[in-house]
């Protein structure tokens, strides 16, 4: 016969459990509805500077211990980064080129710049190497590719042919061309002379010899003390929630640290999360075209440089104003 007493003890221990599960289903369910949920646009699923910082702070959960929920959107950069967040289908725009937010900025896009992503150029640009061009001045009347129109690497092209115009050449011709595999397509098939990239991409051809590499972002001179990329928000957004944005900055922040200081397991987080086929060696040499000073969120540099190139290249109509600047920055949300 049954013990009831032992029955009864072991009912009251079952409920417990249950009551115990049910309340930690509970908790875990109210704490991620209290989350504020962020959508950012990011560039690209592989670049270091901002799909990688990402995919940190979520496996490491430093998004979820500042109290928000992030998702990635990865798209082509440029005017598709800058629609997302005005229309507000994104509330934070990543990696985006400085004058392309400045251009729809002064259209009265509800947007602001609220930190830089990096400063000085991390591109670099290559030739195939059965070509004679080995230097910046071989580039002298030839088409060099850039992305998109007021892009980083626009910016970047811009800034060569006028360095090689200073030494009295013909200038190279910028070509828009698209993105990393559209352009390296384009000067295998003679569309372009010197196409751009950034590590990791190309650096497996650049070893191998298919490519050579002639121009690396440091070597353009303009280009040194200039933010070409930024992070900018929705204003609405922030201004709704502006401890989130602080605490995803926070997190970013955190995450750039961590990949500096722990670089062979971010380079294992880096090929899994963005599913890279390149060998960790091979991924592990990009940290050589980075450094954590480069990538700190402020200043924004070089600012009035770029309004300037702007307005030469016909992006704007007429420099901004002191008020509008003072409007178009806010880095009161970082750390």
């Amino acid at each position: 016969m049954k013990n009831p007493t032992v029955d009864l003890q072991q009912n009251i221990l079952l409920g417990l459990f249950v009551i115990l599960a049910l309340l930690t289903f509970v908790s875990s369910a109210w704490a991620a509805a209290a989350r504020t949920k962020i959508i950012v646009v990011v560039p690209h699923r592989i670049l270091f500077t901002v799909a990688l910082p990402v995919y940190i702070a979520q496996e490491k959960g430093f998004y979820r211990e500042s109290n928000i929920d992030v998702d990635a959107v990865f798209t082509r950069g440029g005017g598709e980064n800058v629609q997302a967040v005005v229309s507000g289908d994104a509330q934070i725009g990543l990696g985006t080129g400085t004058l392309a937010v400045i251009s729809a900025f002064v259209k009265k896009a509800p947007i602001k710049i609220a930190g830089a992503e990096i400063t000085g150029m991390d591109a670099f640009w290559y030739v195939q190497s059965n070509t004679p061009i080995r230097k910046i001045e071989d580039l002298a009347g030839k088409k060099v590719a850039y992305s998109r129109p007021g892009s980083s690497s626009h910016m970047a092209v811009m800034a060569i042919a006028d360095q090689i115009k200073a030494k009295g050449l013909k200038p190279a011709e910028p070509v828009s061309l698209g993105g990393i595999p559209e352009v390296y397509t384009a000067v295998r098939t003679g569309q372009a002379d010197s196409g751009w990239s950034v590590a990791p991409f190309q650096l497996e051809l650049v070893e191998k010899g298919v490519l050579r590499v002639v121009v690396k972002g440091d070597e353009i001179t303009a280009m040194k003390e200039i933010t070409p990329r930024v992070h900018f928000l929705n204003t609405e957004f922030a201004a709704k929630n502006p401890d989130a944005v602080r605490g995803f900055f926070r997190a970013q922040q955190r995450a750039l640290d961590y990949m500096f200081e722990h670089k062979e397991e971010t380079a294992k987080i880096w090929i899994r999360r963005a599913e890279m086929k390149y060998p960790e060696a091979a991924v592990l040499r990009t940290w050589d075209y980075y450094n954590r000073a480069a990538m700190t969120l402020k200043p924004i540099r070089g600012l009035q440089a770029t309004i300037d190139d702007g307005v030469r290249n016909k992006f704007l109509n007429q420099p901004l104003t002191q008020a509008e600047i003072n409007s178009l920055i806010d880095l009161s949300f970082l750390p």
